[in-house]
């Protein structure tokens, strides 16, 4: 669930897919009590950690779907560490010596000499959204190169938990300041 929003005020809702990153995320925002569209086609940003960048290139040639990759170079580079190799991004399951292992299989054929670059990307995509009307509303996000979908709920209050509890509190003392001055 992306959680609750409240009313008129700016908050972040973001999806989490783990073991893809570098995904074009793409969504809107569905009004289920009148079944139509407040949003479409809002840009989810991708959270980056701050890294230093190592590059390398390939030893050599590998086809799509292969798993172990061998590097010149893997100084600078650890296992869970995420490296882009020309279009996409994988991440690290394993080194050995020069030989990283992909913890996913290669999207597209690759050639000796092509980079690889250590990239920061953690899978957890962003956007903060304002929504003035209370309510159900379902995000809806679509990405256009691994073709995921993926919906999560929204539900739009008025206060937020916090401001709410504070609002009975100060009943309270009202109801009970009243009392003891009615009581003297």
């Amino acid at each position: 669930m992306t959680g609750i929003f409240i009313q008129n005020i700016e908050s972040p809702a973001q999806i989490v897919t783990p073991g893809v990153y570098g995904a074009d995320f793409k969504c809107s925002i569905y009004n289920q009590e009148n079944n139509t569209f407040l949003m479409e086609n809002l840009q989810l940003i991708e959270l980056i950690e701050p890294i230093t960048i190592t590059t390398t290139s390939i030893t050599n040639n590998y086809i799509k779907d292969e798993t172990e990759i061998e590097l010149n170079s893997t100084i600078g580079f650890i296992v869970s560490d995420r490296i882009k190799i020309n279009n996409y991004i994988y991440s690290i399951s394993a080194i050995f010596g020069n030989n990283i292992t992909l913890s996913k299989g290669l999207k597209e054929n690759i050639t000796a000499g092509d980079s690889a670059s250590k990239k920061g990307n953690l899978g957890i995509y962003k956007l903060d959204l304002l929504l003035s009307d209370m309510g159900d509303y379902t995000l809806i996000a679509k990405d256009n190169i691994f073709g995921l979908n993926i919906s999560q709920m929204i539900k739009v209050v008025p206060k937020s938990l916090e401001t709410m509890y504070k609002d009975i509190k100060n009943l309270e003392y009202a109801i009970l300041g009243a009392w003891f001055i009615g009581d003297k």
